[in-house]
């Protein structure tokens, strides 16, 4: 018996060991086929569903997409660390939906942009799990969207407290929505309107929207300033956004306050501040932001041509980066940016031996700005790190006004380079530039200035004559932050 008991135990040890042995061969396989198939896309749809502890109407959600959804598509579900049970409906849906569990402390904002990274899609959906698909939703939004090739984001009608895309609906619950947009989404070209707004229950982007836009700024404190965040870059890049007239999707009014499906606050009393601290960080990144369109002197289809070398020109929230910054990418590497390109530099010492901090931006900023400056072989046959050429033209300079009112700080021990930064971001009108050959780019906020550390880059002081002789290009403006693998 005793021995029967260790045989037993014995095999139990076998078993376990078999399986963790599988286990990680199977994750190293998937490891090895998830990196081949990088960057490859299906002609389909990528519908996105950021999920926190809400797993009936994620159930819900995903139910009417596959009862309503004929188009080619894939369902991807990014959740925050649920404890509803979010999980084991996930892994028992693994055949019919990709999923990443995310840990508790990431956001909504986050969820989504891994959401992003993830399609594989040619257009690509967000989706709230509060939003209920109907027959025929995604071929109406996907005719609007390619009636014109400058439509580059399309959302729908729905029930929802969404106002330019909510209408008057004849029934009291879902249960009514499913007849009622039988008879609404039919094909109605006419119903079709441009719009300067999307709520952000429902999107439909081509993928070279979110390639042009790059991922949601995590720096924001709410989604609801992330979305508005994001249908900034989508304004200033001349991206035309549409209302689809016909087509309806129903909303669940579960919770007005979690309209994105994430709890913003749990407090009344709370919610102005985080309003104010919200709008305080849009406002500190953008400044004026009908100002800013309103003062535009230059037409987005030519940003970059206006500085560039006459080489093809890609235009994209890259193209209003400042040249010469020293960035890092995802995996480590680092570039300077270029006009209209990136050049890898081996090691930051390459960037003309500046002891300059480097600036983190994501992959699909980087992919935006071709690469030159390729690896050259050897001898052995062996390959080198990439050699830095020389850049065509002078890197340009920064640059800022010589004002006369600047205040005098006491000397201290602070370097005078560092002594005339300082003095100049804490001057009243101390705009910075950067300028070329006769051209100045003005950075957009202090914001700005500080995301991309300025400060570590030498500085010139020229008279209002010199600075009002150069012609005024497209402004800087600040990358967005990422907290994940981007």
């Amino acid at each position: 018996m005793k021995r029967l008991n260790m045989q037993r135990k014995h095999s139990k040890r076998l078993g376990k060991k078999g399986y963790w042995s599988g286990y990680k061969r199977g994750q190293e396989q998937g490891n090895r086929l998830g990196q081949a198939s990088f960057g490859k896309v299906f002609e389909g749809v990528s519908i996105i569903i950021p999920s926190c502890n809400q797993l009936q109407q994620l159930r819900a959600c995903i139910h009417r997409i596959e009862e309503n959804t004929s188009h080619p598509h894939e369902i991807i579900v990014v959740d925050c660390g649920s404890t509803d049970g979010t999980s084991t409906y996930l892994l028992r849906k693994s055949i019919a939906v990709r999923y990443a569990l995310l840990k508790k402390d990431v956001q909504m904002i986050g969820s989504l942009n891994q959401g992003l990274m993830m399609a594989k899609g040619t257009t690509i959906v967000v989706l709230d799990q509060n939003s209920m698909v109907t027959p025929g939703w995604l071929d109406r939004l996907l005719g609007c969207l390619y009636s014109d090739p400058r439509i580059g984001v399309v959302g729908p009608v729905t029930n929802g407290p969404f106002e330019e895309q909510q209408i008057e609906i004849p029934y009291m619950n879902e249960n009514g929505a499913r007849q009622f947009a039988m008879n609404f989404n039919i094909p109605k070209p006419a119903a079709w309107r441009e719009t300067e707004s999307l709520a952000g229950f429902c999107l439909l982007l081509r993928r070279e929207t979110l390639e042009k836009t790059g991922y949601w700024d995590e720096g924001c404190h709410s989604t609801e300033e992330a979305h508005a965040d994001w249908l900034l870059r989508v304004h200033l890049l001349g991206i035309r956004m549409a209302i689809a007239g016909d087509a309806f999707i129903h909303y669940e009014e579960r919770d007005r306050d979690t309209v994105y499906g994430f709890p913003q606050t749990t407090e009344k009393s709370g919610s102005i501040e985080e309003s104010s601290r919200n709008r305080s960080f849009f406002v500190q990144k953008w400044g004026d932001a009908d100002k800013l369109f309103h003062n535009l002197k230059f037409s987005t289809a030519e940003t970059d041509g206006q500085i560039s070398t006459g080489k093809e020109t890609h235009v994209s929230a890259a193209s209003f980066y400042p040249i010469g910054a020293v960035v890092q990418g995802p995996s480590g590497a680092v570039f300077r940016l270029e006009p209209g390109r990136r050049r890898y530099l081996h090691g930051v010492s390459a960037a003309g031996g500046e002891n300059v901090r480097l600036v983190r931006l994501s992959q699909l900023d980087l992919l935006a700005l071709p690469l030159v400056g390729k690896p050259e072989a050897t001898v052995s046959g062996s390959i080198d790190a990439p050699v830095a050429e020389p850049p065509e033209e002078p890197i340009p300079v920064l640059a800022a006004p010589d004002l006369k009112n600047m205040s005098m700080l006491p000397t201290l021990h602070i370097p005078a380079q560092r002594k005339r930064w300082i003095e100049l971001l804490y001057a009243e009108g101390g705009q910075l530039y950067q300028i070329g050959n006769g051209w100045k780019r003005p950075f957009l906020t202090l914001y700005a200035v500080m995301s991309w550390r300025a400060e570590d880059y030498p500085i010139q002081f020229l008279s209002s004559e010199e600075l009002s002789a150069l012609t005024e290009k497209q402004p800087i403006i600040a990358p967005p932050v990422l907290r994940g693998h981007l």
